[in-house]
């Protein structure tokens, strides 16, 4: 019996490569490999980003956009929550 190299459960025998139980303990392992990745190789992440930045400005802009709406709409709320509760 297989276990899981995530959570520990037990993996079903369809196949001899399986490592994870789940999808789910998959996507975490993916996960927890980018980010060890990106904390030993700081320069070479910064790197990617600053390039996919310069070649993607228009979606940057988006993100930025949609970040300072969603700011702006909770700031609202929380004003409107704050009025009403006196």
């Amino acid at each position: 019996m297989k276990i899981c190299q995530i959570c520990g459960g037990a993996i079903d025998f369809s196949s001899r490569a399986k490592k994870f139980c789940s999808e789910e303990c998959r996507a975490r392992y993916k996960y927890m490999r980018n980010r060890a990745w990106l904390a030993a190789h700081p320069e070479k992440a910064a790197e990617y980003s600053r390039r996919w930045r310069e070649a993607n400005p228009e979606r940057v802009l988006k993100i930025s956009r949609d970040a300072y709406r969603k700011k702006c709409i909770a700031r609202i709320a929380e004003e409107q929550h704050e009025k009403n509760s006196v």
